[in-house]
Order: structure tokens, then sequence, then C-alpha cells
């Protein structure tokens, strides 16, 4: 919750949605401007024949309703990005509450059944090993072989064609 104060000097808790949606509006707001200024600018260029007269609708209303647009829709973006970054917090701090959840359980011994376990719960992680040592192969049937070719499951090796 932002706050806000109403002249009064006492702050008082302005909910998110609306804080969100104002500064979304501002940006609508900026960039319909714009529109606005583009079409008059529109409207003021087709009833002139003249280049020379059609100039200064194009400068004044042209140019500015475009950079009307472009604001606006920068100020749409940025509120987006304000929001995804919020959100981004807020699932990393879920994260990290949750992660130290799991090593406070894990390291207080929890019992289970009424008996507390005889190591941590990390402890088991750290004694396998993150992958298979490298001079172990598969046999056709699946088991593991220390050294030697490694033959894909359910193929035989080659032998004599008869």
């Amino acid at each position: 919750m932002d706050e806000q104060t109403a002249g009064t000097g006492n702050p008082r808790p302005t909910s998110r949605l609306v804080v969100d949606v104002g500064r979304a509006l501002r940006g609508w707001v900026v960039a319909a401007a714009g529109g606005v200024l583009l079409l008059g600018c529109y409207l003021g260029v087709s009833k002139e024949t003249d280049v020379a007269l059609q100039l200064p609708y194009v400068v004044s209303g042209g140019f500015g309703g475009l950079a009307l647009v472009l604001i606006g829709s920068a100020l749409l973006v940025a509120d987006r990005f304000d929001a995804a970054q919020s959100a981004q917090a807020r699932t990393v701090g879920q994260v990290d509450d949750l992660h130290s959840l799991i090593i406070a359980a894990a390291t207080t011994g929890a019992e289970v059944d009424g008996e507390a376990p005889t190591a941590p719960a990390q402890a088991a992680y750290q004694q396998q090993p993150a992958a298979p040592p490298q001079n172990s192969y598969f046999n056709a049937t699946g088991g593991a072989v220390a050294g030697g070719p490694a033959q894909p499951a359910g193929i035989s090796a080659p032998g004599p064609r008869a």
C-alpha cells in the first residue's frame, strides 16, 4: 500500500489498484491528447491547398501530436515494466521465505512419527554425485558396466550374418 496525504497531513493507505489505474490512465490521457492533435493536424492540412499554409499545421499539430503519442506510449510501457519488476521482487521474496523455511525444517530435525531423523535431510543430497562417473557404461540390458564400450539398449552386439 502506498500512502497519500489528503491535505490534513495524516497519511492514509491507498490501494495498489488505485495507484496502478492512475498511472495507466495518465499514459492513456497523454496518448489520447496526442491523437487529438494529430486529428486536428489532419483536418487543418486537408482543407488547405497551399503547402505554405499546411506547414504550420504539420509543425504544431503533427509533430506535437506525435511527440505526445510517443510520450504516452513510453509512460504505459514504464508502468508495465514497474508492475513486472514489483511482481518479480514479490516472487523473489516468497522464494527466499520458502527457502529459509525448508532449511530451518531440515536443520532442526523435524520429528517424523515421533522420531527425530538421525541426519539432516540436506546431507543426503550432498552425498549423491551430480553425474555418473565417466567410465561407467550401460549394457544391452540397461545395467551399468564399469569400463567397456556402450551399447544401445535392446540391440545385441553385431555378429556374423548367415
